[in-house]
């Protein structure tokens, strides 16, 4: 294993979009994630207003390992776009580093998580799922969640 393979960690979700299911396949023992969420699904809205958004935070994860030298952070991503008028978000909790706070998934890896210098257990993993009324319907769909611990100097 080179220094730059050892450097990254991934694990995969995926995530259906008008009923979410998930499942974690672990790349490297860096990162764990506890648990699969319930299925979310976007089925209600007051006459006038948005659908009602729905949120899980059953999911954990943690680091094993502590950064050296230097920290290290996490991205996230999804493996294709959301359809237009749906929207997925991801925070994770840090007690170590500085979270960035609900982050809107796409296709592009964004930092979730930055600065970690420590390892860290049970940080709460929290998906938000909305839609607008110009979503309409959408028929079930999956997407694929990426998160990809990167050291860093």
């Amino acid at each position: 294993m080179n220094a730059s393979a050892s450097a990254v960690r991934r694990i995969w979700r995926t995530v259906a979009v008008a009923g979410l299911a998930f499942g974690a396949r672990e790349a490297r023992a860096q990162v764990s994630v506890s648990g699969s969420p319930a299925a979310m699904k976007v089925t209600m809205a007051v006459a006038g207003s948005a659908p009602a958004a729905v949120s899980d935070a059953l999911t954990t994860y943690s680091s094993a390992t502590n950064p050296a030298p230097g920290h290290f952070s996490i991205t996230a991503s999804i493996n294709s776009p959301m359809p237009a008028g749906v929207t997925l978000t991801i925070t994770l909790a840090a007690s170590q580093g500085s979270s960035a706070g609900a982050v809107t998934l796409i296709t592009v890896a964004q930092n979730v998580v930055t600065g970690i210098t420590k390892k860290m257990n049970s940080q709460t993993i929290t998906y938000n799922l909305s839609a607008t009324a110009a979503a309409g319907v959408v028929p079930l769909q999956t997407r694929q969640v990426t998160l990809t611990q990167i050291s860093t100097p």
